[in-house]
């Protein structure tokens, strides 16, 4: 089944990696006669601000490129499709799945930033049901203990970020009563008080304190000695580094050129704005609500967090063992 809306080709299938979204872009007068095709990975996700301008301001058609998008619900379900070279490019954070993978030989890598955490830009972070807090019942991280605390999925980097806000208060990750769930499940959970806190990336926090059912409780800049925070990355395939080198450049030179306009113009311009709530499908007026990421300009990546992440994957158990963090990554692709 398809159908065009605004310009894109929109059709649905269902495999054994899931619902997928396919979204083609279609080409525009001014580009390349022959347009290669790169298949991307996504999410839906606000943290993608950089991605969503680049197709919407024409900076991939200007390098040849029209992206076919597949959509996941979160960056370990789409890596087996990277690792087969299903899928092109991928966006999604780190996580003891994708270090354990690439340790048992994958080739995938990650190559960009996609945001990261920083003073004022704690956009993934800790929320509190709003009657506890209001109550008085939860004060700090430490009042969480025994709780039920809820993630978006296992060994991924809301884990690390909850261990982080748990050893600043002398807990561990094991004295929470974790839960996973996908983020509309939460937002359920939190209205039936079946869940006591939860870790969210935006716009689900902006959108929890929107329907009073929790608050922003920690955010990951505040955790004292942690620092900047990893979030986002990019990640590419073997199959595309290794056979479609120039493609994968002028997409990367893309992405940046993307990335360097949301840091321009930032979450609050009107444009970026219509771009974000386009393609999230988020209201603009919750977008606004929203913590927004930091960027790095050039994609750098953050490789100092990352390998913490790595070292605490493997003390804390989800990792069997720990890797050095420049196998997981290449950075040849950023100018």
């Amino acid at each position: 089944m398809a159908a065009i809306r605004g310009g894109w080709t929109v059709s649905l299938r269902l495999g054994m990696l899931g619902l997928c979204v396919g979204l083609a872009a279609l080409g525009a007068p001014g580009a390349r006669a022959q347009e290669e095709v790169v298949r991307l990975g996504d999410l839906l996700a606000l943290g993608n601000a950089g991605v969503y301008v680049a197709v919407e301001k024409g900076y991939f058609r200007e390098q040849g490129i029209r992206n076919e998008v597949s959509t996941f619900a979160s960056a370990a379900k789409a890596m087996p499709a990277l690792g087969s070279g299903e899928l092109d490019v991928s966006v999604g954070a780190a996580s003891a799945g994708l270090f354990n993978a690439i340790a048992q030989g994958a080739t995938f890598r990650i190559v960009a930033d996609k945001g990261q955490t920083g003073p004022g830009k704690g956009y993934v972070y800790l929320t509190v049901r709003k009657d506890l807090v209001e109550s008085g019942q939860v004060k700090t991280v430490r009042d969480l203990k025994g709780r039920k605390v809820a993630l978006f999925a296992k060994g991924i980097v809301q884990d690390y970020l909850m261990g982080k806000m748990a050893e600043e208060v002398g807990l561990t990750i094991k004295d929470f009563d974790l839960t996973y769930m996908a983020a509309p499940n939460q937002l359920a959970a939190y209205r039936a008080k079946a869940i006591d806190a939860a870790q969210v990336n935006e716009p689900w926090g902006a959108n929890f304190e929107a329907e009073k059912v929790a608050v922003r409780f920690r955010t990951p800049d505040q955790v004292k000695g942690l620092g900047a925070v990893q979030i986002g990355i990019i990640m590419y395939s073997g199959k595309f580094i290794r056979e479609r080198r120039p493609a994968a450049q002028r997409w990367m030179d893309a992405y940046i050129k993307g990335c360097r306009f949301f840091l321009e113009k930032g979450i609050h311009d009107t444009e970026v704005l219509a771009i974000l709530e386009k393609y999230t499908k988020v209201p603009a007026r919750t977008i606004q609500a929203a913590i927004s990421q930091h960027q790095d300009p050039d994609g750098r990546l953050n490789l100092k967090n990352l390998a913490d992440q790595i070292q605490w994957f493997a003390a804390n158990g989800y990792l069997p063992k720990a890797i050095e963090v420049e196998q997981a990554v290449d950075l040849s692709f950023l100018r």
